[in-house]
């Protein structure tokens, strides 16, 4: 991933009517606002970025959020607000808000998606008048609006307008066989529709998965009322919104140059494969890396060389590996591979890693630099089933071919920790 991916996500995210914020959670201080969610507040993004919420709350507001955030949390990473709130500084408009645990690089994060569903809390409020008033609403609502009925057999009594524009279907194809709204769906929904026809409630809120028409995948977020005979709903197509989330929160687990995984999810790799390795027996080693040249790159040719090198060597790391082993940039330039040592495939890596990095690296046309790498390597076979013992084995592994190289020492062994 480079930056064009992040400006696009950028672009992407900007181009939303949904309000997007990301702050910290300790403090509250803003680290992203897209443009939708600043001219909430009659600004831009770079007039709120580093800014605290407080400077944009009332103390009803502040209330809310407090009891939002108060439920976020590792084990509840995904929150809906429990009412739509008025949005500020336009009477009569309502936003929905979903918050995101994100375990950011300096401490826990909040990416919280604001969308604006005026009209479906106004057919909600209105669902409970006359039929008339009723269909009037619905049939103008953007979102899909629905009524299922048990007797005299399962069956939709009135399916919006709008479902044609989310899924593909008139209303009358629902509305004239059930069974095809169960033959669209994935199969996870499938399974949570079963068992509520087996008499396990579905919750209020939840996300459908459906097939749309064209064979693609469609995310709706559904909002359930019970009502007598049956259940009344509204379904919003959310797929855009529920991959934004899965990407941006991957950001917060992956080198934004290289692609490659970050310190912190190389260590929870670590960890969860020091544990399989010591259940099973079998051996684990880290191979630690650090390129040798790499300042005297950034001091004659600029960072953007630097950053060329960079992406070079992670795709030469990646491209060296088997499929199963683990690459990481952990800093800087330096890079960490878990790999089993006693698999016949992993024979001879560290001296296949140490020879293609030795290789040029073209940085411009007609241009090419040295980057070759210090290798240290340490396995649990010396050292144990400790992740923090076996990192700290190959790094300091790696610092003795290092002082050996700078030594005079042109050829020097990739070191195994003993």
């Amino acid at each position: 991933m480079d930056d064009a991916f992040y400006r696009g996500c950028a672009e992407t995210l900007d181009q939303l009517p949904e309000r997007v914020v990301r702050y910290r959670l300790d403090d509250l201080t803003i680290v992203y606002s897209n443009v939708a969610w600043a001219a909430g507040h009659e600004l831009r993004p770079q007039e709120v970025i580093g800014r605290t919420l407080h400077d944009f709350l009332s103390p009803s507001e502040w209330a809310g959020l407090r009891a939002q955030v108060g439920r976020l949390g590792p084990h509840n990473p995904h929150v809906v607000d429990d009412a739509p709130r008025p949005a500020p500084n336009a009477p009569g408009q309502w936003v929905e808000w979903v918050d995101q645990y994100v375990a950011g690089a300096d401490g826990p994060e909040v990416l919280a998606v604001g969308r604006d569903v005026s009209g479906r809390h106004t057919a909600e409020l209105n669902l409970a008048a006359s039929e008339a008033r009723f269909r009037e609403l619905a049939d103008k609502a953007t979102d899909v609006v629905w009524r299922f009925l048990l007797e005299p057999h399962p069956h939709f009594d009135y399916m919006s307008p709008s479902v044609e524009t989310v899924l593909g279907y008139p209303p009358s194809y629902f509305l004239e066989d059930f069974s095809r709204f169960l033959d669209i769906l994935d199969a996870r929904t499938r399974t949570e529709v079963d068992r509520a026809f087996a008499g396990h409630p579905l919750p209020d809120r939840s996300d459908f998965c459906f097939r749309h028409a064209n064979g693609t995948l469609v995310v709706g977020e559904l909002q359930l009322t019970p009502i007598r005979g049956g259940l009344q709903g509204v379904s919003r197509d959310v797929t855009e919104l529920r991959h934004l989330h899965t990407e941006l929160a991957a950001l917060a687990l992956r080198d934004p140059l290289t692609g490659l995984a970050n310190r912190r999810l190389f260590q929870e790799f670590l960890d969860a494969d020091i544990q399989r390795a010591e259940r099973s027996q079998h051996v684990l080693a880290v191979a630690f890396l650090d390129l040798d040249a790499f300042k005297s790159v950034n001091d004659e040719h600029g960072h953007e060389a630097g950053d060329i090198v960079l992406c070079e060597v992670a795709h030469r790391l990646r491209s060296t590996v088997r499929r199963a082993d683990r690459v990481a940039r952990f800093g800087g330039d330096e890079f960490v591979i878990v790999y089993q040592p006693n698999d016949p495939e992993a024979n001879g890596l560290i001296e296949r890693l140490d020879a293609v990095l030795a290789q040029p690296i073209t940085i411009s046309s007609g241009t090419a630099v040295h980057c070759p790498a210090s290798i240290g390597r340490a396995d649990t076979t010396t050292v144990g089933y400790d992740a923090a013992a076996l990192l700290a084995a190959a790094d300091a592994a790696m610092y003795v071919v290092k002082r050996a190289r700078s030594r005079g020492r042109e050829r020097v062994e990739p070191v195994l920790a003993s």
